[in-house]
């Protein structure tokens, strides 16, 4: 096996193989790559083939970020993405090859490597991790309990799979006349900010500043990636939500909304509307991209996870994070620090 950085003339060799892997996603394709160097990151593609064929086994996209007093790690959202089909033996020599690789392809001598694997969650996956020398951590980056809602079946069936209070809430959204647009453009961004505003100053969740979504939705934007939607009342915008297009699935990325006017359920219409258009264009499955595992009451995410429950759909519950370390001392050192002081941010 060889591991290789992947060039910019193997794109749709990329693309295509991470749609084609059921660990696949949308956070492990070419473009997002391009989304975060614009967003002032630095990248790294790697890809890891068969000496003889040349024929591809995994790939993954890195990307660097910074730590306190001028450290960094590297981190795969959601990554590596391993074909289809590898033995746990198979699965295990792709990871060991790019864990013991790795470190000098990297830049700015990082701390450590955190990756994501897009596995489900098993005591053989964590074997797997452990034999290739990385060490599973309960906090990762992104979310590893999810949401995922078949498109293939029939509307009708669509409604049926529902809560029956979310059901009854999309009727009321449409009785009290709830319009749902595309906004996928500078002013979109900022009323979806205004709204993400609000939800932080109530101790809700964290976002990331205007210019990230902004640059989110050019580059996404420039090639029908990407869709901002918002739910208005009597002209008013009141939810709105970034959504994510990628091989077969369509990704509710990220949303907010006004406390205001919550009797007329404007968020449960957008999303039926995002589902609708999903399931017209020919997508597979609507993932809601992060639920609070095990209905946790306790669980920072469980009043949005009971909303997205409502809607049906399979829970995928995955391995979440693990690290490869490789500098133990600073790594210590630095989760100290996030024990005492929260260093380590999303």
């Amino acid at each position: 096996m060889l591991i290789t950085e992947a060039t910019t003339a193997e794109r749709a060799t990329w693309d295509e193989f991470v749609s084609n892997q059921t660990d696949g996603s949308f956070l492990q394709s070419w473009i997002w790559g391009n989304f975060q160097q614009a967003a002032g990151f630095q990248i790294l593609r790697l890809k890891i083939t068969t000496k003889s064929s040349g024929d591809i086994l995994a790939v993954c996209l890195l990307v660097e970020r910074k730590l306190p007093f001028h450290k960094s790690y590297w981190y795969a959202p959601w990554g590596p993405v391993l074909k289809e089909g590898l033995s746990n033996e198979e699965r295990f020599l792709v990871l060991h090859l790019f864990r013991a690789n790795i470190s000098s392809l990297l830049k700015n001598n990082p701390i450590f490597l955190r990756i994501e694997p897009h596995h489900k969650k098993n005591d053989e996956e964590s074997k797997i991790l452990e034999r290739a020398r990385f060490v599973t951590i309960d906090m990762g980056v992104q979310p590893k309990d999810t949401l995922l809602l078949d498109l293939r079946q029939s509307e009708d069936n669509l409604l049926r799979g529902m809560h029956s209070k979310t059901r009854y809430n999309i009727r009321v959204a449409i009785r009290h006349g709830v319009t749902v647009s595309e906004s996928t453009d500078k002013e979109g961004c900022k009323t979806f900010m205004a709204m993400a505003k609000e939800i932080e100053s109530r101790g809700g969740f964290h976002y990331h500043q205007f210019d990230y979504y902004q640059k989110m939705l050019e580059v996404l934007g420039s090639e029908q990636r990407v869709r901002l939607l918002v739910a208005s009342y009597e002209g008013e915008a009141l939810a709105a939500g970034i959504f994510i297009k990628f091989g077969k699935t369509y990704t509710y990325a990220h949303g907010a909304s006004f406390k205001k006017k919550a009797h007329v359920m404007a968020p449960y219409l957008l999303h039926w509307e995002a589902i609708l258009q999903a399931k017209k264009e020919g997508f597979e499955s609507y993932d809601f991209f992060g639920i609070a595992p095990n209905e946790n009451p306790q669980h920072p995410w469980a009043g949005i996870s009971r909303f997205k429950r409502g809607f049906g759909g399979q829970e995928k519950n995955f391995i979440g994070a693990a690290d490869g370390i490789f500098d133990a001392t600073q790594y210590k050192i630095l989760n100290i620090g996030r024990a005492l002081r929260g260093v380590l941010h999303k």
